[in-house]
This record gives structure tokens, sequence and C-alpha cells, in this order.
């Protein structure tokens, strides 16, 4: 088994559910922080997805202020393989941010 902490930023330059993070075959994946800010000069409502086997699950809803950081999540988030996160804001061009987390993989020796 290997452990790697990695880190994925996103840009949400449309308003559509933008997938940012699959977490990889034979892994799994441990959620740290998902760091916003609203660069744009109004408050954006932002909602954060888990898919899992093909269902959306709504797991996170904030209002973020112009020019304001946040941590998406209230609390650590495990995402299994072929998971999916996912990220809507109400407004295009407005949110930006660096997902942290850390991926547990199995080798055929020591699986998960």
């Amino acid at each position: 088994m290997s452990t790697l902490y990695k880190s994925v930023g996103f840009d949400l330059t449309t308003t559509a559910r933008t997938t940012i993070y699959t977490c990889p075959s034979e892994t799994e994946t441990i959620m740290k922080s998902i760091q916003t800010v609203n660069y744009g000069g109004s408050n954006v409502d932002l909602e954060v997805f888990v898919n899992k086997s093909g269902t959306d699950y709504d797991i996170a809803h904030h209002t973020v202020g112009a020019k304001v950081s946040l941590n998406a999540v209230d609390s650590t988030i495990v995402l299994e393989e072929g998971d999916i996160l996912k990220l809507e804001a109400q407004t295009a061009n407005a949110i930006s941010g660096l997902v942290s987390f850390l991926e547990v993989r199995s080798d055929t020796k020591n699986p998960i």
C-alpha cells in the first residue's frame, strides 16, 4: 500500500456541474479541504457533489461572499474507487480554488 499527498486546482468557468477529481482504481481518497475563493464582485452560491455509482449527492452548499475565501467542506470526505468530486457555482468565472487530499493506493500484496 502506498500513500500520496496531492492537490488539484480548479477555476469554475461555467455554471454547469464540473468534475474536479475522480478517485482512481484501487484507491481510496481522503479529502482534507476544498479551499475556494470568490474573486468576483458579488455573492456566489457554491454546491459540492460526490457522484457514487452514477448518482450525484449534494453534500455541501455555501454562499461565498465577494472577495471571500472558504473551505467548502465541513469535515473530511472519503472517496472510493470511481467516486467523482464535482462543484457547481451559480455564477461563472467567479470561483477558483484548490482541493487537497491523500490517496491511499492498494497493491497486489496489500489490498485496501
